[in-house]
């Protein structure tokens, strides 16, 4: 008698959850986000126009930066959107509305949104993926002058620097001079650096690979030891070639 009762509210109870997520779906549009398994993970960021107000939009969330930062589309569009990680796990929500998705290094996730309401809607990260997690953001503009502008072109000199870009570095560290979570890059290369031990060290080839390798080995004062990152062995000649090249 007991374990037909169990059976009976354990019923109820699943009819219940699956009447609510009926509910959310049809009144809210809240749905279970989709992890695709026949898209590739991918680091080229991109807004595709398919046809009038309808956009395929894919997503690349890095350390600690959306791409592309800033995307544009006319209300009333319904955007297609794709999302992967070349790192570690990020979260991403679009305030405003029911998108909240994993970015999880090897998958892509996808969620569907239709943007009504003319607006800036703001992209931020909502899982905490490192020291400069809080100033990881962007956003959508939602405006009838909006036709989806195109991703900058890169400049003469950027092929050098772009793999800085796919591997997190300029999240934390500026190739201008201006103050970020790491030293910058600018000058850095030949520099005398002061470590957080008292002890100074010629920023040479040596140190930058060993600094890229094992980040917490030579920690330059006044900052924190570097976060390491899943960097590709294959890419570190095109880093240190970079930095150096940032004068």
């Amino acid at each position: 008698m007991i374990e037909k009762r169990i059976v009976i509210v354990a019923a109820i109870f699943v009819l219940a959850i699956t009447g609510v997520i009926g509910l959310s779906v049809r009144l809210w549009g809240i749905g279970v986000p989709t992890c695709i398994t026949d898209v590739r993970p991918f680091r080229d960021a991109k807004l595709i126009e398919q046809g009038p107000k309808r956009y395929e939009l894919h997503y690349v969330a890095r350390m600690w930066t959306f791409e592309p930062a800033d995307v544009a589309v006319p209300p009333g569009s319904t955007v297609d959107l794709y999302l992967s990680t070349p790192d570690v796990t990020h979260g991403m929500n679009i305030v405003g509305t029911n998108v909240n998705l994993m970015a999880v290094p090897g998958a892509v996730n996808y969620a569907r949104v239709k943007f009504d309401k003319a607006g800036d809607y703001l992209v931020v990260c909502n899982e905490y993926c490192g020291v400069a997690h809080h100033n990881m953001a962007g956003h959508i503009h939602v405006t009838d002058a909006a036709a989806a502008p195109p991703l900058p072109v890169p400049m003469p000199g950027a092929s050098l620097t772009k793999v800085l870009e796919e591997n997190g570095c300029t999240a934390c560290h500026s190739l201008d001079g201006t103050p970020a979570a790491g030293p910058t890059f600018k000058g850095l290369y030949g520099s005398k650096r002061i470590l957080a031990n008292g002890g100074i060290v010629t920023a040479d080839d040596a140190y930058l690979r060993e600094s890229v390798e094992h980040p917490d080995a030579k920690v330059v004062k006044g900052f924190e030891a570097m976060p390491a990152l899943p960097v590709n062995a294959a890419d570190i000649p095109r880093i240190l070639a970079a930095i150096k090249s940032v004068r």
